[in-house]
């Protein structure tokens, strides 16, 4: 893991490079505004660690806080083991103030619930909704994801730069033959993927909503539902949640490269994989970075871009 560079940081500020490395992984996805790192090391002090910086082939990787350590003795050493995760873990951790909002626009909503926990910009279109309510026990990123639903009509995504994205975000192609990888896995599975749901109303009726999505892959499942909280009054963003929890990982493939390579989510895969599995603009959702003593390699999560987009 030569290409690492990592050093880490305790309480007071002071810095201790990292070098002998036992494992390692980085993994950061769509459906999390943080990237999550987990190392193990064999220099490491057995002191509270509080933050830890790591920069892959001379680039920044990752910047966050500790959230557990384990330090054991082992006929190697004393081996301390590192679970971090980057600054905008904030977003979820922090519990947003109960409040009604009047005329509250876009701009001032990534003041108070985006910037102040990691978020560094936004790439999203403005706007003002004349109310909402941040209900109790809603995390700032609930709050933030609710917000666009409602004034966007999508749930944003948080890049590799903490830059708030909307699902149109594409980045550039990349392109896979047989050769290029050492394997690939693709799975789908139909049984998410629902057609119809009728929606109970504020009047006790059950409204439908049809998915034009599932029905285009041939799905027939119908459901009820009832929502809750504060989808109650918005049937149509809460059939679209539904519908999107559902499919969102109907088609996925993985793709694992030898060593460590950087891509960024968001960019759009072409993939010759033989056997008639062709594939063209899957959609960059994870990838996970990881090395031990037999190795290094980057496993790439893909999937179907249609799938999010209700």
């Amino acid at each position: 893991m030569a290409a690492l560079t990592v050093t880490a940081y305790d309480s007071a500020g002071t810095a201790y490079p990292v070098q002998q490395i036992t494992q390692f992984s980085w993994e950061f996805s769509k459906d999390h505004p943080y990237a999550v790192l987990k190392l193990s090391a064999l220099d490491l002090p057995a002191h509270w660690i509080h933050r830890l910086e790591v920069y892959l082939q001379g680039k920044s990787l990752f910047s966050g806080r500790m959230d557990t350590e384990v330090w054991e003795q082992t006929s190697s050493g004393s081996q301390v083991t590192l679970t971090a995760r980057s600054q905008t873990a904030s977003l979820v951790d922090h519990e947003a103030a109960p409040v009604v909002y009047q005329n509250y626009s876009l701009a001032q909503l990534l003041y108070d619930h985006g910037y102040p926990y990691g978020l560094s910009g936004s790439a999203l279109s403005g706007g003002t909704l004349s109310q909402i309510t941040c209900a109790k026990g809603m995390s700032h990123w609930e709050f933030l994801q609710f917000y666009c639903r409602l004034l966007l009509g999508y749930l944003p995504w948080v890049d590799e730069d903490q830059v708030l994205q909307s699902p149109s975000a594409v980045g550039e192609t990349i392109s896979f033959s047989q050769g290029d990888y050492r394997s690939f896995t693709l799975s789908l599975d139909r049984t998410g993927l629902i057609a119809r749901l009728y929606v109970l109303d504020q009047t006790d009726q059950y409204r439908l909503v049809q998915n034009r999505f599932a029905q285009s892959l041939l799905a027939e499942k119908t459901e009820y539902y009832a929502p809750t909280g504060r989808w109650s009054q918005n049937l149509t963003q809460a059939a679209g949640n539904y519908f999107r929890q559902g499919q969102l990982d109907y088609l996925t493939g993985k793709l694992v490269l030898d060593g460590l390579h950087r891509y960024r989510l968001g960019q759009r895969v072409n993939l010759s994989a033989g056997a008639g599995l062709d594939y063209a603009g899957l959609e960059l959702s994870g990838i996970r970075l990881k090395g031990d003593s037999g190795g290094c390699s980057t496993i790439l999560t893909l999937t179907d871009p249609g799938a999010g987009n209700i």
